[in-house]
């Protein structure tokens, strides 16, 4: 099997295996052939097949469980709070936070919406926005924007009533797998439609975090803006080397 010239064998397998994962031959959840097999199907030793694999598991698309095999990723409450969610009480640990829907409309999408979705501004998206409590307590209100053609048929009960994260919605209901999130944060001002579900003042100091979470093919899934009463809790994010 011939090889794109300039590139390791490694890094053309493991862009077909991301290409097998985008387009859902191996679904989420799915354990992935034995390395020999995978090996023979790609045309290369078992040591190169397993450095795209390796390649992969470090991103988090794999995961590898001892004496069972190598399985997709999937997401649940505990990737969830390790991966994508960081407001913690100050000084303490995750707790997993529940929701309260606050809007859902469509619409269209807008300058900045449409910049991060790589979408026209005249391009229909669904427009949400959620209250996340912490131990009974508002903290944050996400607005989050999501296009409508991606998204085809999700309604606000869908997503009220989904049993899980959002992120798990997106991927067992849509087919649409979050793999990487970016984030900036920055300090703001809470608004009067801010500052009344999280039960503060306006013009409160709030943490502002605006995220843009990316699919298989580093295609943009989603654009959220969340905005954070950090008076009682706290940015956490742990890093392992």
């Amino acid at each position: 099997m011939e090889f794109a010239r300039g590139l390791p064998a490694y890094r053309v397998v493991k862009d077909r295996l991301i290409q097998a994962l985008a387009s859902g031959h191996y679904p989420a959840g799915s354990s992935l052939p034995a390395e020999k097999l995978l090996a023979e199907e790609h045309g290369v030793s078992i040591g190169t097949l397993r450095k795209a694999v390796d390649s992969l598991v470090f991103e988090g698309l794999l995961i590898r469980q001892q004496g069972k095999g190598t399985f997709v990723s999937q997401h649940d409450n505990q990737r969830l709070l390790y991966y994508y969610f960081h407001i913690v009480p100050q000084g303490q640990q995750k707790v997993r936070p529940t929701t309260k829907l606050l809007r859902f409309q469509r619409g269209r999408a807008g300058d900045e919406a449409a910049q991060r979705l790589g979408l026209g501004v005249s391009s229909w998206v669904f427009k949400i926005r959620n209250l996340l409590l912490i131990e009974s307590k508002p903290v944050i209100v996400d607005e989050i924007v999501v296009d409508a053609m991606r998204f085809e048929g999700l309604t606000a009960r869908q997503f009220e009533s989904r049993p899980g994260s959002i992120y798990q919605l997106y991927e067992s209901d849509f087919g649409q797998t979050v793999v990487r999130a970016s984030e900036r944060l920055r300090a703001c001002s809470a608004s009067q439609e801010h500052s009344k579900p999280l039960a503060i003042e306006s013009d409160s100091p709030l943490l502002q975090i605006r995220r843009v979470a990316y699919g298989f093919r580093d295609d943009p899934i989603e654009w959220r803006v969340s905005y954070v009463n950090t008076s009682e809790h706290e940015y956490f994010s742990e890093l392992n080397s």
